[in-house]
């Protein structure tokens, strides 16, 4: 474990561990039990790529997705792109602003 709380896990484990919650939300007929495997398997997705793209790309990323669903968040994150890419703010500034963004995110879509 690093400081941050992070720890270092096999990738194969990983995989196994996707794998088997992939296999439950398919196999199984109890609703709740399909949705928390679901929810499991994109919190290990979403960790899983976000530690194989720099933020940089996953503003760039998060910029795509949103390009036609919501124009806000989308020029919101062109702006932190530029900011970050021209040294205006921090590595550590545009992180947590990022995520700012993304957390509210589902918030705005379901207001409308």
């Amino acid at each position: 474990m690093d400081n941050e709380g992070k720890m270092y896990i096999d990738r194969q484990l990983l995989e196994k561990v996707r794998n088997g919650l992939s296999t439950i939300k398919m196999t199984s007929k109890e609703k709740s039990i399909k949705k928390e495997a679901e929810r499991l398997f994109n919190l290990l997705e979403e960790e899983l790529s976000i530690n194989s793209l720099s933020l940089e790309e996953r503003i760039l990323k998060k910029m795509k997705e949103t390009k036609t669903t919501d124009p806000d968040m989308n020029a919101n994150l062109y702006i932190l792109h530029r900011k970050l890419v021209n040294g205006q703010i921090s590595e550590k500034q545009a992180l947590e602003m990022f995520e700012v963004y993304v957390k509210i995110e589902p918030y705005e879509t379901k207001m409308f």
